[in-house]
């Protein structure tokens, strides 16, 4: 005996038809007809004298309505209570202040028109804050780099690669460059993300490696905000080529540094065991489908070569 056949029974006895209870569940008449005979088969008894129009319950089948009832009614009560909570309620996630300024608004504006009751807390933060709020459960996803390999806490799931490149104002010489190194950059003031940035963290340990020594004049965790003094010529800028977008082709210029960095990903980083409810399990299924594979477009910024600023000098 399964639930499912003592749904179909109770409803073709509800309607006193099956091709009627067929409708209400969705299903075809045939196999509502094949739950009603296994039934039958089961407790071998006669549930409905189908001679009769409308088909009528039978004594036995009688009883095994008032006994069904009440366990069916519950199951499409928890059916209504699981929705509710599917629909409203709250969570908290946390992203990078690119992410969440460029990348996440799209997909939240999806979801807010599929669960306009479900409240959203949204925290722009670096890497490392993100992962100790993702431990602590502070929060209930974060969209970042992967945790640590050693990091049994933790769970990830990408979305997209990235790759680290190097801003500069227009016309800056290092436009002229191919192969650009991490060498040739230290003639030239570095504007940085802030130390609990994973890129910043990328950058500090191959400058190391390679024994380079380099002057930080700024350190910035609004990518937006690093843009701006790139602009103004105040220094050159190391950062994921995610962070740049269409506006910013007619202020700055961009050097690949792939042959320098390996590419990392972002992707969505729970905690292993946490609960996740429905709206937040949904949440995580509408963005990753907007997020997912998505491809920094770096065409057309050579353009920002040949512009007419003034360059900007090295120290």
């Amino acid at each position: 005996m399964e639930l499912r056949q003592l749904v179909s029974f109770y409803h073709v006895a509800q309607l006193r038809s099956v091709s009627k209870a067929a409708r209400t569940l969705a299903l075809g008449q045939p196999t509502v007809t094949t739950h009603l005979r296994k039934l039958e088969d089961e407790f071998e008894i006669i549930l409905f004298d189908r001679i009769k129009r409308p088909i009528q319950l039978t004594s036995e089948g009688s009883i095994l309505l008032e006994m069904v009832t009440p366990v069916v009614q519950a199951v499409d009560a928890l059916k209504t209570q699981m929705n509710y909570s599917e629909r409203r309620g709250s969570f908290v996630i946390g992203a990078y202040p690119d992410l969440v300024l460029h990348h996440l608004p799209p997909g939240i504006q999806v979801f807010s028109k599929s669960y306009p009751d479900v409240r959203i807390q949204l925290l722009a933060r670096p890497y490392t804050p993100l992962l100790r709020l993702v431990r602590s459960g502070e929060v209930d996803l974060a969209f970042c780099a992967p945790p640590p390999l050693d990091d049994q806490a933790l769970e990830f799931q990408e979305l997209f690669k990235f790759d680290v490149v190097l801003m500069t104002p227009l016309g800056h010489p290092l436009l002229e460059q191919t192969d650009v190194t991490l060498k040739d950059l230290s003639p030239w003031p570095l504007i940085l993300s802030g130390p609990e940035s994973l890129t910043r963290q990328k950058v500090d340990q191959e400058l190391r490696n390679q024994g380079v020594v380099w002057d930080v004049v700024l350190a910035l965790d609004d990518t937006e905000s690093i843009k701006r003094y790139v602009e103004t010529g105040m220094g050159v800028a190391v950062c994921a080529d995610f962070t740049l977008h269409q506006q910013d082709h007619d202020r700055l210029g961009v050097v690949r540094l792939d042959h320098i960095f390996e590419s990392s990903v972002i992707g969505v980083c729970t905690l292993k065991g946490k609960f996740l409810g429905q709206a937040v399990r949904n949440f995580i299924e509408v963005l990753s489908d907007e997020m997912r594979g998505y491809h920094a477009d770096l065409a057309g910024w050579e353009h920002a070569k040949a512009e007419g600023r003034p360059k900007a000098k090295a120290r």
